[in-house]
């Protein structure tokens, strides 16, 4: 059927959210939960270690089983992760549960109120027409097992403008949420339990700051999706999150097992603080636009051994540069794989120093270059030994490897991990 959020004239985008599969076993997924739980607890030391590491290059050197479709090949467009058949049947407001009058307020807004089941399966705001606005999530301030709460205000410039528009309640209660315009303050408040909760939320060009950092509640899935206009998503953590918009920029901070960003014509600026689930486990990072930087901030923690962290960038005619952490900040025998590409713009990589594995940096005009750092690092296993660094190559192609080891000789097995970082009519630098 046609999508009246597509179609409008000025319209935004769709919105959608991931498809929910068959309810997992809960004991694992409250002990995933517990997990985040006990990262928050580091991310306090973690946020000030990224912090300190911008400061330092500054001036230095400068409860369910997921849906097939939210684990997509790692190069697959976000486009596609976007749909939700469940949401076909809430695109107008026809199709509503019911409407809100408006109660009148100052300086020429409404508002409307709603009430949504805490154990609803899926929650959403819908946008028709050309609507704007932003979506703040909050905790209520007293103890409660609910239900949520829903405040809408909107912004009017005529009482016909306000007639045209409305605020409906869609959906039954295990899929329920909103469709609404043109300008909107939202806001969201979740009950404050004393245990993890987990919300899957949406929203459509309404996209503002979320519930703070520290907040004991996590999402399962997160889905942001509108176009020419920017999402700055504050701090958010959840299992996965997908962000998505158009001729826009993106920043804001996430916490999680996976986490995409796109948009074009616009800049992202984003740390992922990602997490290891299992032993062995993938986290998975994706940024994407073009003719926009990428500035990216990437690390992973986890108490379990061996996990990987799998990052791909990819912009164009723009500047690209990646931070990892200088210390502390990768879990034990961790995994590192990075795969960043810009064209006609610097690429630049600051790589924590217990790297180990093969890199290569290439371009075309400009320079490739690595610089080894000058602090005295000690090994990070605590074995006694050696960093070597090795670079073979042209000026505008270098590669090598890095390795730790007590004769200066590779050991069997050493790495963990691969960079290449690729650029053209620009330098490339590597810091390790």
């Amino acid at each position: 059927m046609p999508n009246p959020v597509d179609d409008a004239p000025v319209g935004p985008g769709e919105i959608a959210l991931p498809v929910d599969s068959e309810p997992s076993n809960a004991q694992s997924y409250r002990k995933a939960l517990n997990r985040l739980k006990k990262y928050r607890r580091r991310l306090f030391y973690g946020v000030v270690a990224v912090c300190c590491t911008l400061v330092l290059v500054a001036f230095t050197v400068g409860r369910r089983s997921r849906h097939p479709t939210d684990e997509l090949p790692h190069d697959a467009p976000l486009s596609d992760i976007a749909d939700d058949a469940r949401l076909e049947p809430y695109q107008t407001p026809e199709n509503a549960a019911y409407c809100a009058d408006w109660a009148p307020g100052p300086d020429d807004s409404a508002s409307a109120s709603f009430e949504l089941p805490t154990e609803a399966d899926l929650l959403f705001f819908l946008s028709r027409g050309p609507v704007f606005g932003h979506i703040s999530i909050i905790k209520t301030p007293e103890w409660s097992n609910g239900p949520v709460e829903v405040n809408i205000t909107a912004q009017y410039r005529t009482r016909e403008d306000l007639e045209r528009t409305k605020a409906c309640r869609m959906g039954a209660h295990r899929n329920t949420g909103f469709c609404f315009g043109p300008n909107h303050a939202i806001r969201m408040a979740i009950p404050n339990k004393t245990f993890a909760s987990t919300y899957q939320l949406l929203c459509q060009r309404v996209c503002d700051e979320f519930f703070s950092l520290w907040s004991p509640t996590t999402f399962e899935v997160i889905r942001l999706k509108t176009s020419n206009a920017p999402i700055h998503y504050g701090s958010l953590m959840g299992r996965a999150g997908f962000i998505q918009t158009s001729n826009a920029d993106v920043r804001g901070f996430f916490g999680g097992y996976e986490v995409m960003v796109q948009t074009s014509n616009a800049p992202i600026e984003a740390t992922a603080f990602m997490f290891g689930e299992s032993p062995g486990s993938e986290s998975r990072v994706q940024f994407k636009t073009s003719n926009g930087v990428i500035n990216a901030s990437l690390s992973l923690s986890s108490d379990f051994d061996d996990n990987i962290l799998r990052a791909t960038l990819r912009t164009s005619n723009a500047a690209l540069e990646v931070q990892t952490p200088r210390q502390g900040m990768m879990s034990p025998n961790a995994s590192f794989f990075l795969d960043a590409s810009t064209s006609a713009g610097p690429a630049t990589l600051y790589l924590y120093p217990e790297y180990a594995g093969p890199y290569e940096l290439r371009t075309t005009v400009g320079r490739a270059r690595v610089e080894e750092t000058t602090e005295d690092i000690g090994d990070p296993a605590g074995n006694g030994r050696h960093r070597t660094v090795t670079k073979a190559g042209t000026s505008h192609h270098v590669q090598g490897n890095v390795y730790w080891s007590h004769d200066g000789k590779p050991t069997t097995g050493f790495e963990r991990g691969s960079v290449k970082i690729i650029t053209s009519v620009s330098p490339v630098e590597l810091y390790v």
